[in-house]
Formats: C-alpha cells, sequence, structure tokens
C-alpha cells in the first residue's frame, strides 16, 4: 500500500530554508504552555492555556500556508479559533466561557474588538461581524489537536463589585488576553532569536535583602529631619506585615518617602509572596531620579523605567499589528513588541500605566498579567487623571481583589479617592499620625501676594540671591527666563530633553549647596517629587496640591528657620488662557488660602481642598468623562475598542521627536536607521526625546527642522540643531496660534 506522506503545516518562517520553519502545532504547543505559566499568578491559568492552543488555528488553511511561501494574498488566520469556539459551545452552558477566549483569539493581532451588533456588516471588525464572516478552510487543524482531551473550565474564578460584575469579566478577559499575546510573542522572539531573550531579573527576596541592608545606613539619624525621615521608614517596615490591600503613606515632602515606600513594597512583596514592584509616576523628572536611587541601590539589571518622553509602543499602534493579515516573515511581528513588565522593579507613568490597562492593543496588553501579586505604588496620588478616576480607581479594585495584588497611594496631598471605589472599600494609613507627622516637618510659611505683573515678578526674582519660580506654561516661563539678569539662571520644562533637564538639574544642586547665585524658573515639572532645596519660592496660583507639592522644595533640608512660598496671580502678556482643570483648582485654592490662613500645609487643609474640588463636578460622569465604564455594562458584549479609543489621559496626543542632544545620541539615531529590534535603542532614546503637539511637529517639518528615519521616526536635524534647540530653554517651536495646553 502506498504511503500517504504527513503534511508539514508552519507558523513562521526564518529564511529561505523551509527545514528551518517553525511548525504550526510547536507554536501552539509552546505558546499555550507560555499562556499557562503566565496565568498562575493571576488563577487563570487554564483559560490561558485553551487560548494558546486555538489562537493560530487558521494558519491551517492552504492559503496562509501558500503565503508563507511567497503568495501575495492576505489571509485572516485569527478570526478561525474565535469561530471554531462560537460553532462548539454556542448552544453549552460553558459559552460565556468560550465567548471571552473568542475575544482574546480573534484580537491577537488586530486587537481586543468591540462585540457589536448582529446586524454589523463583513468588514467592520467587531466580535459579531468576525464570527459569521467567511474564511479560508482551516479544517486541518484536527490532523494534529484533539480538543476534546483538553480541560475547559466551567466558570469564572473571579468576584465582583455589585454595580460592576461585568466590568470584573471584562478585566479577566483582558487578563487572559495578555497571557495569550505575550506568549505569543515570547514563542515567536524565542524562534526568531534560537534562544530565550527575556532577562531574568533578580527575586524580590534578594532585592529585598539587599535594600535592608542598605536602609541600615540610616539607623543613627543625627538631626531632627533625619530622625522623622527614619520615623516614617519604621512605619512602612511595620506595616510590611499587613495583609494584601489597599494602603496611603501620607508623607510631607521631603519626608523621605521614596527610600521608605520601597522598604515597604519590597518588605510586603517578600513576606507575601507577591512578584513584582511597579512604581507609578506622574512626571518623567521623577521618574528619572526615582529610578536612578533604584539603580544605586539594587543594580541597574533589576530596574525597568519605561516613561512617556518617548512611548515606542504608540509608534507601533496603528502598524502591521493591527491587521489580522500576518507578514511572510515574523521579523516584522518581532519589530512590534514592547514592553511587558516581566522585570521585579519597574518605574513608568501614569499614562503608560492606565492606557495600558484600558488599550486594546496586543503591544501593551501584554504587561497586564504582570500586575497580578504584584506591589503597586503611586506616587504623587494627587495627579491621578482626575476625568478617568471611575475606570482607573475599578481596574485597581480589581487587581487588588481578583489578582492578589496591593496597591499603595503615597504623597503629601492624598486625595480622598476611597469615594471611586466600590462600597466597602477599606483603606489603610501607613503612618501612624499623619497630622502630628505633618506638624512636626513645618518648616514653609505660605504667604499670598496677589496680583504680579511680568516686570514685578522679574524684580522679585532678581533681587534673590536663590530662588524658584514655578508656573503654569511653558510660554510664561520661556517669557520670565528671558527677563533675568545676572548669573546663575535656569530654565526648566519639558521642551528641554531628559538628559538635559538631568544636567540643568545637577548644575542647579551645585550652586546651592555653594550658596552661589541661583535662580530657577520652572514649569510643573519642577514641582513634585524633585529632590532640591531653595530657600525662597514662588507660585502661581493653582491647586493647593500643587502649591504644597512647591513647598515642598523650599527648604527642604530645614537649613533655615522657616522659608517661604509666594502665592501670586498672573498678569502676563506669556499667558493667554489657563488650562479650565488648573482654573478650578486655583478658585478652590483661594478659598482655602483664606480658611486655613494660618496653617495651610495640613492633612485638614488637603481634606478639604480635595472634598471641594470632588464636590464641584456633576454626577459620576465627570470622573468618567468618556464614558469608559459603559463599554463593560451591556450584557450582551464589551466594547474594547471603544473603550481603547476613548481612554487617552492626555486629550492631546503628542508626537515625540528625537535631539541629537550629544555624541551618544547622534551614536543611537544612527543605529536606529538600521536595528531590526529597535526596542533596545528606543528605550535609551527616551532620554533624547521631546513630545510635541502635531501642529507644532508641523511647523518644524515645513521649517527643514525634522528629518524622518524610516518612515517612522522624526529626529531634529542635526544641521538644524543650534537654530531650533536652545542650550538653555530645549526645543524652538515656531510661534502658532494654538494656546497654553503643555503646561509642563
Amino acid at each position: 500500500m502506498e504511503q500517504v506522506l504527513k503534511m508539514n503545516y508552519y507558523a513562521h518562517t526564518k529564511g529561505n530554508n523551509i527545514a528551518d520553519w517553525q511548525l504550526l502545532i510547536d507554536h501552539l504547543t509552546n505558546t499555550a504552555n507560555l499562556a499557562q505559566s503566565f496565568g498562575v499568578d493571576a488563577g487563570i491559568s487554564d483559560f490561558s492555556y485553551f487560548a494558546g492552543l486555538l489562537h493560530d488555528i487558521g494558519k491551517y488553511s492552504f492559503a496562509f500556508q501558500n503565503r508563507l511561501k511567497g503568495s501575495k494574498h492576505p489571509v485572516d488566520h485569527s478570526t478561525a479559533g474565535a469561530q471554531e469556539l462560537h460553532k462548539k459551545f454556542q448552544n453549552s452552558s460553558i459559552y460565556p466561557i468560550a465567548l471571552i477566549i473568542s475575544y482574546c483569539i480573534a484580537g491577537h493581532h488586530a486587537g481586543l474588538p468591540d462585540y457589536g451588533s448582529p446586524i454589523d456588516l463583513d468588514g467592520t471588525g467587531t466580535l459579531q461581524s468576525r464570527l459569521k464572516t467567511r474564511i479560508e478552510d482551516y479544517s486541518a487543524y484536527s490532523e494534529e489537536l484533539d480538543l476534546s482531551t483538553v480541560i475547559i473550565p466551567k466558570k469564572f474564578p473571579i468576584g465582583s463589585a455589585k454595580k460592576h460584575q461585568l466590568f470584573s469579566v471584562a478585566f479577566f478577559t483582558r487578563m487572559i488576553y495578555s497571557t495569550l499575546v505575550d506568549a505569543d510573542y515570547q514563542d515567536t522572539e524565542e524562534f526568531i532569536q534560537g534562544r530565550k531573550t527575556r532577562g531574568e531579573s533578580e527575586k524580590i527576596d534578594v532585592l529585598c535583602q539587599r535594600f535592608n541592608q542598605f536602609l541600615t545606613k540610616f539607623s543613627k539619624p543625627e538631626n531632627k529631619i533625619n530622625q522623622i525621615r527614619t520615623q516614617v521608614l519604621h512605619n512602612c517596615l511595620q506595616k510590611a506585615n499587613v495583609n494584601p490591600g489597599f494602603f496611603t503613606l501620607t508623607v510631607p515632602t521631603g519626608g523621605g518617602k521614596t527610600y521608605a515606600s520601597l522598604a515597604f513594597a519590597l518588605n510586603h512583596a517578600y513576606q507575601h509572596g507577591l512578584k513584582r514592584i511597579v512604581y507609578v509616576i506622574p512626571f518623567t523628572s521623577i521618574i528619572e531620579q526615582n529610578a536612578s536611587v533604584f539603580r544605586d541601590c539594587l543594580g541597574k539589571e533589576n530596574i525597568l523605567e519605561q516613561h512617556a518622553d518617548f512611548d515606542f509602543e504608540s509608534i507601533f499602534v496603528n502598524d502591521i499589528i493591527s491587521s489580522d493579515d500576518e507578514t511572510n516573515n515574523a521579523l516584522e511581528k518581532l519589530k512590534l513588541s514592547a514592553e511587558n513588565w516581566d522585570i521585579s522593579i519597574t518605574v513608568t507613568t501614569n499614562v503608560q500605566f492606565f492606557e495600558s490597562l484600558f488599550s486594546c492593543h496586543s503591544s501593551k496588553c501584554r504587561k497586564i498579567h504582570n500586575l497580578a501579586k504584584s506591589v503597586m505604588i503611586f506616587d504623587e496620588a494627587q495627579m491621578l487623571p482626575r476625568e478617568f478616576l471611575f475606570p482607573c480607581m475599578n481596574s485597581l479594585w480589581e487587581l487588588v481583589n481578583n489578582y492578589h495584588s496591593s496597591v499603595v497611594f503615597c504623597t503629601a496631598t492624598q486625595p480622598s479617592l476611597q469615594r471611586f471605589m466600590p462600597d466597602g472599600t477599606k483603606f489603610i494609613e501607613i503612618i501612624e499620625d499623619p497630622q502630628k507627622l505633618f506638624a512636626n516637618y513645618q518648616r514653609v510659611q505660605i504667604e499670598y501676594i496677589g496680583k504680579q505683573t511680568d516686570d514685578e515678578l522679574i524684580y522679585r526674582l532678581n533681587e534673590q540671591n536663590q530662588s524658584l519660580c514655578i508656573v503654569n506654561t511653558r510660554k510664561h516661563a520661556k517669557g520670565l527666563f528671558n527677563g533675568l539678569t545676572g548669573e546663575g539662571r535656569y530654565h526648566l520644562s519639558t521642551l528641554m530633553c531628559p538628559i538635559h533637564r538631568k544636567l540643568v538639574l545637577n548644575e542647579v544642586r551645585q550652586r546651592l549647596k555653594e550658596g552661589v547665585s541661583c535662580r530657577v524658573i520652572s514649569t510643573q515639572v519642577m514641582e513634585a517629587g524633585i529632590d532640591i532645596d531653595f530657600p525662597i519660592g514662588f507660585r502661581a496660583i493653582a491647586g493647593m496640591d500643587s502649591i504644597i507639592q512647591a513647598a515642598g522644595r523650599i527648604n527642604r533640608e530645614q537649613k533655615h528657620t522657616s522659608g517661604i512660598l509666594y502665592v501670586f496671580e498672573t498678569d502676563s502678556k506669556f499667558v493667554k488662557r489657563v488650562p479650565a482643570y488648573i482654573e478650578q483648582g486655583a478658585a478652590i485654592a483661594r478659598s482655602i488660602l483664606r480658611e486655613f490662613k494660618n496653617n495651610p500645609i495640613s492633612t485638614d487643609a488637603i481634606n478639604a481642598f480635595f472634598e471641594k474640588l470632588y464636590s464641584l463636578q456633576e454626577g459620576d460622569q465627570a470622573f468618567d468623562v468618556n464614558g469608559i465604564m459603559a463599554c463593560f455594562e451591556k450584557k450582551e458584549g464589551f466594547f474594547f475598542k471603544t473603550a481603547s479609543e476613548r481612554f487617552h489621559i492626555i486629550d492631546n496626543r503628542t508626537e515625540p521627536v528625537f535631539i541629537p542632544y550629544d555624541h551618544v545620541a547622534e551614536e543611537l539615531i544612527e543605529e536606529l536607521k538600521v536595528a531590526p529590534f529597535p526596542r533596545t535603542i528606543l528605550r535609551k532614546l527616551q532620554l533624547y526625546t521631546v513630545n510635541i503637539y502635531p501642529q507644532e511637529l508641523e511647523e518644524l517639518y515645513k521649517k527643514g527642522a525634522i528629518n524622518l528615519i524610516n518612515d517612522r521616526y522624526s529626529v531634529l536635524s542635526i544641521e538644524n540643531f543650534i537654530d531650533f534647540y536652545d542650550e538653555k530653554t530645549g526645543l524652538i517651536i515656531p510661534d502658532i496660534q494654538m494656546g497654553n495646553a503643555i503646561f509642563l
């Protein structure tokens, strides 16, 4: 009898020799096993395994196999798994389980879809349209896969808040999706590279022991301020044994919360078997500072610094990964991969963190499962996005209550966030007596001086030997800076790339230490978390949280009996308008400054400010302005894509521009031109990036100031560097009429 040769089915190519290609059954099995292991901490292993096993069965079609061999005919391969689940289980009691896995499989390339409606036409991209669209025959999968042997879970292993049960199921879907796409990426990456490429950072137990040893240097504080910081540290170490949940760490600015919060996080994680620590910080300047501190203590290989000065994920979000088709070489897929936060300690931004939680795109979502069994520290918690507090807080509730994590809200100006959580949510304060701590730490007087013209303000600043002035817009900061005279004048804003800001801050710190002339004009980038100490400061009127944070840069080390912060009203030709949310906070701050005239830097004043601020808003909609929660409250299905499109913390999206600031940046830019795997280079280029509005970028293009690399990356031309990048104030934007919306 003639022997029938078994046909081989392939998942990915590598070169022209078919013997080097990856077998499809190997990819499915590897992905399933990886996804299963990634789901352990979240308690979703069986769901993840099933999703991994089915995600690419559409590649069993002859059309797809021909595509790998050079055919130009596009093939939809990711719909097959979703359709197979629908056919097998649509009349079964476990169909709800099958449906959530269908979202994950259908979206593992194009992104999590909207459910849609039964009348959706083919090509609309919704799950409903995908389930009925005609695709290539993939039935050959049964030659290599026997689904009858796979155990399918019959119920959801999660709890839910009474009002948001469907939100919990939607978040559960995201968890499965995260394990699937990360496993898919990693197996593909390992196949292409021929080895496992993900680095292994040291584990929490090792880092905890190392950090606790480092802390012994603070065991004998010599002055009052260091005694207070040591007490804060002791409070954090004592509370580390409390069961995982929600915590607040309310510490005055300069109270040593960077070391103290890390001490809590490491010891809490070690004692409760948690795997990772994620620091979430509003400003890149604080990220740079904190990440540097952590590296010095724990080693640079153990710290991932990922921030939004250059969010390289956003460059790829509408690229090949958003197509349902598969390129005929897995190399293209890897060009689109982004961070998955699988390192022990990650330092990132509010924008990165929350937009990842609500994104529909695989490159952003692949990190979500690594938030299970983690400690999340939200530094400067008052800066959490007010317009999205309901979806943000509910997502944190999910991570704590269903995925065994802890959350710490850390700040000197603690907002009342419990009101945005499901009923019954409890917060545990780590500090024994925050009000007493604030009273013991009193070192700055706040004086309201009313309206100040630019000339009056510049005169006051020029009179001082050392002073700091923080204003609300970039344009105002630059205008005031140009009015300063004499030696030792500095400017700081996000128009300067991070490495430039870092060099300026180092120079400022040195001049302050030497007692020589040093006057700084800054935007809010200088306000929170920056370890710097001026005797006198000025702050344009804003919310009390901003005012108190600015006060934290004054007399920080108590070198003077008392520092002073002058709060002023702006009367400037450089300010045409102030963003509405700043003006709203300023209006309440005026009343707080009157009501708490003798002690505006107190927990009572802070509580009163946030109560008034939140009470100004009308109804829940003010804290979910784009209706994110509504995307997950319809029984028929979820609308992941719509939520992703609506959830943008920064309303006006910005574009990254690489700055050839020094020879290191120039070399990285040259490498980027030919790099097949740009992730590492892009990460390094974060230090040389300025984010600007699309309109501003367009004007720079018109002036010939920008070069485009690989049709993707905007780079300030070296030939035009002197004309468009000032050594004092950073990137020079052509004068266009677009207001002052970027204020950092």
